[in-house]
């Protein structure tokens, strides 16, 4: 019972989630970075980092996710923030290319900074990284990791706007292709169409050719019959 539980609160979250990142809940990654959080404030100086030096806004997030969530974006890039005693819980969409180079390290370069993963005189907090997941068949995937494996040293400044150009360039790229596709399966759907005219007029013809032969057929009938 205790294992069906918590599963249904994670699919509870991942629902929830779902429904502001736009996508199906199998689609959400969970990303914990178990430590221990002594104060809240230090979620909310997060979020004022990442407005006031990287205009990077967020807004609360009313439903359950099993902490206070907060929805962090820029432009059309979204992720979302959770708050947890228990550590920094980051909800992303998987194979997301702009959220994973740009959002996802700033986010990461903040927190790290107000928990002084920085400062060599200190040990990192991180005690593990857990990734989580609901697949399409609602039951739970769990990957837990010991140590961080996502490097949270990287300099803040510029990260804005290095990486949300690379992250841009690499949707660029993505949707071009997509346009390419799209435009050749549109060309090959229109070549398969205008094979498929010949042959129906071909097929037309013929069938008219049998119906005006049954016609003359039934023509010569009655002519002989009346003779």
């Amino acid at each position: 019972m205790k294992t069906d539980h918590r599963e249904a609160a994670f699919r509870t979250k991942f629902m929830n989630a779902s429904k502001h990142l736009g996508v199906a809940p199998d689609q959400v990654i969970s990303l914990k970075f178990r430590d221990i959080v002594s104060s809240y404030n230090e979620y909310h100086e997060m979020l004022r980092i990442l407005d006031n030096e990287a205009g990077i806004q967020s807004s609360p997030i009313k439903e359950d996710l099993q902490g206070k969530g907060h929805l962090v974006g820029q432009g059309h890039q979204k992720i979302i923030v959770v708050e947890h005693e228990t550590g920094l819980e980051l909800l992303y969409i998987a194979g997301s290319v702009a959220s994973i180079i740009g959002l996802i390290p700033l986010v990461l370069r903040s927190w790290g900074g107000i928990r002084g993963y920085f400062d060599r005189r200190h040990p990192d907090h991180v005690r593990s990284v857990e990734v989580r997941r609901i697949d399409s068949a609602g039951n739970l995937i769990e990957d837990h990791s010991h140590g961080c494996a996502v490097s949270l040293g990287m300099p803040f400044d510029g990260l804005n706007s290095a990486l949300f150009s690379a992250a841009q360039i690499l949707e660029s790229d993505l949707q071009s292709l997509r346009n390419e596709v799209r435009s050749h399966s549109e060309r090959l759907a229109a070549l398969e169409k205008g094979l498929k005219a010949p042959e129906t007029l071909t097929a037309k013809k013929r069938t008219g050719k049998r119906s005006s032969n049954k016609a003359l057929k039934k023509d010569a009938a009655k002519s002989r019959r009346a003779s």
